[in-house]
């Protein structure tokens, strides 16, 4: 009986890591199951690495992208960016790191909407931003903050997942024109 009793709780706790694991991340829901014959901690560097290379990273600038990834976002956050308005070193160092592709749309937001480039780089760099990052710094910045207080206000933020879903698409373009028409009156606005 205490040898059944034994074996019986061995497997349990095998099977507890096994579960799944549900997360919310950014306001978002995830679920995690551990992967059969991965290494622990492992990632998928390689993968984040083949993903890059086969866009339009070289190796170089593959391996650089994707040191330690544990997925292949950041390889999908830099091509989205380099799609976008953004050069090859501009993608990498926004995207190194990254959980989603959030900050390559972060970036893109906030450089269509009122921000410089550098600018929303700066905004933009945490491996954690998010669409929810550049609306809250445009938001900011149509209230009673300058540029660069939105910025420091909004960035590193791990919190703001919920931001963008909670605003409609019109309540978002508002916030754009408005934010827009205060860098004109105030003779800041991007050229």
């Amino acid at each position: 009986m205490k040898l059944l009793f034994s074996l019986s709780a061995l497997l349990l706790s095998l099977n507890v890591f096994a579960q799944r694991v549900d997360m919310e991340i950014n306001g978002r829901p995830y679920s995690c199951v551990p992967r059969s014959g991965g290494t622990p901690g492992g990632g998928d560097a390689g993968s984040c690495a083949t993903v890059a290379y086969s866009g339009p990273f070289s190796r170089e600038e593959s391996i650089r992208l994707c040191a330690g990834s544990r997925s292949e976002a950041p390889a999908r956050c830099a091509i989205a960016a380099y799609s976008g308005p953004f050069s090859k070193e501009e993608s990498i160092n926004l995207c190194a790191g990254a959980y989603s592709t959030g900050p390559s749309e972060c970036a893109v937001k906030a450089y269509t909407g009122i921000f410089s480039k550098s600018e929303s780089l700066d905004l933009c760099s945490s491996p954690y931003a998010s669409v929810a990052t550049a609306t809250c710094a445009i938001n900011a910045y149509s209230g009673a903050y300058n540029r660069q207080e939105a910025i420091n206000l909004c960035r590193n933020s791990k919190s703001l997942g919920l931001t963008a879903e909670l605003l409609t698409k019109e309540e978002s373009e508002q916030l754009m024109i408005e934010a827009n028409e205060k860098a004109m009156r105030e003779g800041v606005y991007k050229r």
